[in-house]
């Protein structure tokens, strides 16, 4: 089974080339197709660290936000399944064995726990609960996968959500009553924002924001409220 990894990119050109070289690794291992999609919003570097890796494909999307540019980057897959790879999040090495094993049991989706790149005792209980299903399971962070299959089924992306996209198609995913499992082996998730803000802030914004949206608010709105609040470099 071929696995696409598909990563939607803003302005990532540091984090970027610590991804590309750890997957690019893995295409000599394993049927991996690695696609970049880059935001036509981008200022920086992105386009010429990519040209240091022959083994991916580059594509310019043509439409900003993350979940335009995964879709963009989805109709461009060959694959027979698609990971989705934020640039700050790290896979576990052996998340090719992992993803296939889920998909040869009978599960047509899934996502990664995961760990921080720094050691708290706070961000370690942030972490313990991406272990287990539940209100907030399944966030980009968490390099949710499907069958393409099953991701042409659920229509891809809602490109209206400028943010929570990630929140939204696991709730088609559930309401679909999609198999998904939670793979135990970690990936490894930037602490930045933590860093830039605290972790009662961080927590504080992305309950706020979320329970915003279970309340129906517009992604837009969605969107203002958490730049307005939340410090971040990117």
């Amino acid at each position: 089974m071929r696995i696409s990894v598909i990563i939607p990119v803003y302005n990532e050109q540091e984090n970027l080339a610590k991804r590309l070289s750890f997957l690019c690794n893995q295409t000599d291992k394993f049927p991996i197709e690695i696609i970049v999609s880059n935001s036509p919003e981008t200022t920086d570097a992105t386009p010429n660290v990519c040209k240091n890796f022959s083994k991916l494909h580059f594509i310019n999307a043509p439409k900003k936000g993350r979940a335009a540019q995964m879709n963009f980057g989805a109709n461009h897959a060959t694959g027979e399944i698609l990971l989705f790879l934020h640039a700050d999040v790290e896979l576990p090495t052996n998340f090719y064995e992992e993803v296939t094993n889920a998909i040869k049991k009978g599960f047509k989706a899934g996502f990664f726990a995961y760990q921080f790149d720094k050691e708290t005792t706070l961000l370690n209980l942030n972490s313990s609960f991406t272990k287990k299903d539940g209100f907030f399971a399944g966030g980009g962070d968490q390099c949710q996968f499907f069958t393409k299959e099953t991701f042409e089924k659920l229509q891809g992306y809602n490109e209206v959500f400028c943010i929570m996209e990630d929140f939204e198609m696991m709730d088609k995913v559930r309401k679909s009553r999609v198999p998904y499992t939670i793979i135990q082996s970690l990936a490894t998730v930037s602490a930045r924002k933590y860093d830039q803000n605290s972790w009662l802030k961080v927590n504080l914004i992305n309950g706020y924001v979320f329970l915003k949206y279970k309340l129906g608010v517009h992604p837009i709105k969605l969107r203002k409220t958490y730049k307005s609040l939340l410090r971040e470099s990117v």
